[in-house]
């Protein structure tokens, strides 16, 4: 009999979710109100820049993007997913190129956010306050977001989830040069999407090619893309209903907080990754991380809240629409 979570996860894309009608507001775990307020649509503000804050709204569903000094958490009314690794599609044109170039992770997180911005130009939403925030989480390997029950309860063994932030990056396997990446991070069996560039013909392909097939690989069972876009759609994407993704990142934020991608020492041929060549096991195990995946930081926002400086109530910005 199939899993409750994975009928979520597998809903087709011509269904229509009967959606609750709930504003942006009620989708706001009471313990980050002091921090983050309703904007508009699906979106919150807050001005308060700390790992500790986005490592929680991120455990918490929400995609952090950011405008000129505000951070603007998105939780989306219609996620565009792949579930993995049953609806992941991979053209035959997108295989054959693929051996030309190489794949890494977290070899190179400053030149990924250079070459994003330098791509996405004005639209870009990496401000230098999220980016900081991001090479936080980053750099620290892992932040473990504690998961706060709704009703408290003191017997409960406390509950926490790792939040792993990730750069990605393809390279052209002739040159050496650095071609395509985004940035991304898990949570649980859940990696999301962040912001990505491409240089190259058909390198973006390629690096979203590689990535889906390395996380089916690893056993993740959802690719979250954000806002849904035609080229998703290409990779065999859906929509997935707001309270179905949530509960799904509920149901494996903690028991699959294991999952991890290998990084930063092994760099795999494109080709290789597409057609699974390479096992889950030698993988991680090229990259020392069979039995640890680096320092950690273990704080919360709920225990330890970020100075009273960065928090609080503040104005509302100016509402400009963003894309992700």
């Amino acid at each position: 009999m199939t899993k409750p979570q994975e009928r979520a996860v597998s809903t087709p894309r011509r269904n229509r979710w009967k959606q609750k009608k709930v504003g942006i507001e009620g989708y706001i775990p009471p313990y980050l109100r002091r921090f983050v307020t309703p904007y508009h649509g699906d979106f919150c503000y807050t001005r308060t820049y700390h790992f500790r804050l986005v490592a929680q709204l991120m455990m918490e569903g929400f995609l952090p993007i950011a405008t000129d000094g505000v951070m603007l958490p998105k939780l989306h009314s219609e996620r565009c997913v792949v579930t993995l690794p049953e609806s992941l599609h991979i053209s035959k044109s997108t295989r054959k190129k693929s051996k030309k170039f190489r794949f890494s992770v977290n070899r190179a997180f400053d030149r990924v956010v250079e070459e994003c911005r330098r791509q996405h130009g004005h639209r870009c939403w990496l401000y230098p306050e999220l980016v900081e925030v991001f090479k936080q989480i980053h750099q620290a390997g892992q932040v473990n977001a504690v998961v706060v029950p709704k009703t408290p309860n003191t017997d409960a063994r406390q509950e926490s989830c790792p939040v792993r932030l990730y750069s990605i990056e393809v390279w052209n396997d002739e040159t050496g040069d650095l071609v395509a990446g985004e940035l991304g991070y898990t949570v649980g069996s859940i990696y999301t999407s962040l912001t990505g560039f491409s240089s190259q013909d058909s390198a973006g392909s390629v690096q979203l090619a590689a990535l889906g097939r390395l996380l089916s690989t690893l056993g993740f069972s959802l690719w979250d893309l954000g806002m849904d876009m035609a080229y998703k759609q290409s990779l065999g994407s859906h929509l997935m209903a707001r309270d179905d993704f949530l509960e799904h990142v509920k149901n494996v934020r903690v028991s699959k907080g294991h999952l991890v991608l290998p990084a930063p020492v092994g760099i795999f041929n494109c080709k290789d990754l597409i057609d699974q060549v390479l096992s889950a096991e030698s993988m991680l195990a090229t990259s020392g991380l069979k039995s640890s995946v680096g320092p950690e930081l273990r704080h919360s926002v709920c225990h330890t809240p970020p100075p009273a400086s960065q928090g609080g109530s503040s104005p509302e910005p100016n509402k400009k629409k963003r894309r992700n």
